[in-house]
């Protein structure tokens, strides 16, 4: 903090320069004749501080007294009894160390301006156990100035500031002697201050200014930290922010921000808080480091000593709430300061050895504690010799470093975690680009693959179907083989060897396949013709007539001479399975095959007198290579009469009454 001791002691060059100004003036006032009475006046008395003017302050530590004495009261009449035994102020700064007693402070001070003048005596301490600041002029009684102990709320304070204030009257040429008493457990640190109301107004500002940057600085980290949890982990962010908003807020107390804001009706709040706060900020930052530095995978053994020494924190920090009082508490949680940052710069050294991402300013920022903690321990060993508000400044400032370069850490870390995530995420862009691309030739593959299995398929369709239609066109071949033997028996054996032939090319599968470029299901080249439908019957008649007499069956056609529009070969196939169909399997007597003409269409039916279907068999025989119970066939008959009825215009039907008969209907379209 820019308090108002760095400012008070001019350097040697000033000190000659205002020398050299003040023999100019002595030796203008002597040309001036002025009387000597008045010039003797103006000369300064030895030993006595003369209160500063204007916009500035003073410290007059070289005209201080101090006294150091047991009573556990303040009691300034009895001091004031033992001004012999004060003793001249032999260090730079009001710093006597930790004392059980109490220390008394004795300056004498003048206004030596011709007006009176209101003046701050500024103690610069947020907290106290006891103080006293009195005013003692000769021939008037004593005047507190200020008092204030633990149970002193804020607002009784008669200046309002976070610091312990005085105010001083004083007339013109007035001299008196200020007497301080203090009594405080956290040791005798205690730089008297004079200075006027705009320099203290002026002075307190900076300082407001220095702190608030320095914990706004301190937030505004932890919240860039947490924006970046995510990507780095909430773990390391958690304790990083524990840590930041746990040093603000032990800067806010040491200034007594806290007293001021949070607590004013309790000054004793003071240390207890300190040591908690000190106790958190060293658990946090030790777990700040073992997260960083990836301990529990990396050095197990460092990470159980730093669990360890967290765990023996915890106990005291608790010891701390309920004992802070106590000197053997206080010391323990000081005495955990430098182990903790030693672990800590161990840790950073570990983790630079190890290379983890970010270990550069994560040593920097250890070094730093490392340094702020040896610089308040010369200070506390050395009361004294050191001015503590330039050390608290320092630590102050050296918290916000400290910060920024675990910022500096974290953002090395995430920005190498996303420069991973990205080679990451191309990888996986290219590797998913590959699988496209491979899926797409797969696809490919597969889409030639059910091509090539429906073109096979289609052929298989195609060469059973072509078996099944010449089987019967063989046998009637066959028995129609029986009439030409009767005549010429040795043309009658070649002509059973032929059909033997055809006979057993029909039963393996025919051998004959669609040319290789045709495509899947592609069909030969047909033609949908306008023909008389009588030829169909006057076909099936002649295929079947020898097959109906050696079966007993009385075959007979009713023609008609309407033309039907339609395949003539596939319309030849579906009518020649449905008269095989009924011949086989129908145990008719009789079969009719009819034409009958309608308005815009053609049925042609197949009748008979057999057994008949019941709906059940009916339903059998309508899926693909069904067959009845006692059929020795493939089921592909009636199959085939179906696809032939799935043609624009046709159509197929199946009526039967068991017992009475089966009526096959086909619907096709009629020609011209």
């Amino acid at each position: 903090m820019p308090n108002l001791q760095r400012m008070i002691r001019p350097g040697p060059l000033r000190l000659l320069s205002q020398a050299f100004c003040a023999a100019i003036a002595a030796l203008f006032l002597l040309a001036a004749g002025l009387p000597g009475s008045l010039r003797a006046q103006e000369q300064p008395v030895a030993g006595v501080a003369e209160l500063p003017r204007g916009n500035s302050h003073l410290q007059p530590f070289d005209k201080l007294k101090y006294l150091i004495v047991d009573d556990q009261q303040l009691d300034p009449d009895e001091v004031i009894a033992r001004r012999d035994e004060f003793e001249a102020l032999q260090s730079p700064w009001v710093d006597f160390g930790k004392q059980r007693g109490a220390v008394w402070l004795l300056a004498a001070v003048q206004n030596t301006s011709d007006r009176p003048g209101r003046w701050l005596i500024d103690i610069q301490r947020p907290f106290v156990d006891e103080l006293l600041v009195q005013k003692r002029s000769p021939g008037k009684p004593p005047e507190t100035l200020l008092y204030a102990d633990r149970n002193t709320h804020f607002d009784e304070r008669p200046v309002v500031s976070q610091y312990l204030v005085a105010p001083l009257w004083m007339e013109a040429g007035e001299r008196a002697e200020i007497l301080v008493g203090l009594r405080s457990s956290t040791g005798s640190w205690m730089p008297l201050t004079f200075a006027t109301a705009e320099r203290m107004r002026t002075a307190h500002m900076q300082e407001a200014r220095f702190n608030w940057t320095i914990n706004g600085a301190m937030i505004a980290l932890v919240i860039v930290a947490i924006v970046m949890g995510r990507l780095v982990g909430w773990p390391l962010v958690t304790a990083f922010a524990a840590y930041v908003g746990l040093s603000a807020l032990f800067v806010a107390n040491n200034e007594g921000y806290l007293h001021r804001f949070v607590w004013p009706q309790a000054m004793g709040a003071y240390e207890p808080a300190n040591l908690i706060l000190l106790v958190g900020m060293m658990i946090a930052v030790l777990q700040f480091a073992r997260l960083f530095a990836g301990l529990s995978q990396n050095f197990p053994r460092a990470n159980r000593a730093i669990q360890v020494l967290q765990a023996l924190l915890i106990a005291v920090g608790v010891g701390s709430a309920l004992f802070w009082q106590s000197d053997a508490m206080r010391w323990a949680v000081f005495l955990h300061v430098p182990f903790v940052a030693l672990a800590y710069f161990a840790t950073a050294i570990l983790a630079w050895r190890g290379r983890v991402l970010g270990a550069t300013p994560f040593l920097a920022g250890s070094g730093a504690i490392v340094f702020t903690v040896a610089v308040m321990a010369a200070v506390l060993l050395l009361p004294g010799r050191f001015p503590m508000t330039v050390a608290l400044d320092y630590f102050h400032a050296s918290l916000l470093f400290e910060s920024f370069a675990f910022l500096v850490a974290i953002l090395v870390r995430m920005l190498a975690i996303q420069r991973d995530l990205n080679r990451l995420l191309e990888a996986e862009v290219s590797a998913a680009r590959e699988k496209l691309q491979m899926a797409q030739a797969l696809q490919e593959s597969r889409d030639r693959y059910d091509a090539a299995r429906s073109h096979a398929d289609g052929l298989r369709e195609r060469l059973a179907a072509t078996s099944h239609d010449l089987q019967q066109p063989l046998l009637s071949l066959r028995r129609g083989l029986e009439d030409v033997a009767a005549s010429d028996p040795g043309a009658a054996e070649n002509l059973a060897a032929a059909l033997t032939y055809l006979e057993g090319v029909t039963q393996s599968g025919l051998a004959g396949v669609m040319p290789a470029n045709s495509l899947a299901g592609e069909k030969p080249d047909e033609g949908i013709e306008s023909f008389p439908a009588s030829l169909v019957l006057t076909n099936c008649a002649a295929m079947f007539r020898h097959e109906a007499q050696a079966a007993g069956v009385d075959l007979r056609t009713r023609g008609s001479d309407v033309n039907v529009t339609t395949e003539p070969v596939e319309l030849m196939r579906a009518a020649s399975n449905l008269v095989s169909n009924a011949l086989k399997h129908a145990k008719a007597s009789r079969i009719l095959i009819a034409v009958q003409r309608r308005a815009d269409h053609v049925l042609l039916k197949v009748i008979d007198n057999g057994v008949g279907l019941d709906a059940a068999q009916r339903d059998q025989l309508s899926a693909a290579y069904a067959k009845g119970d006692e059929s020795n066939g493939h089921g592909l008959g009636l199959h085939l009469v179906r696809q032939f009825a799935q043609r624009p215009g046709h159509g197929f039907e199946m009526l039967s009454v068991p017992g009475r008969g089966t009526c096959m209907i086909l619907r096709l379209p009629r020609g011209k």
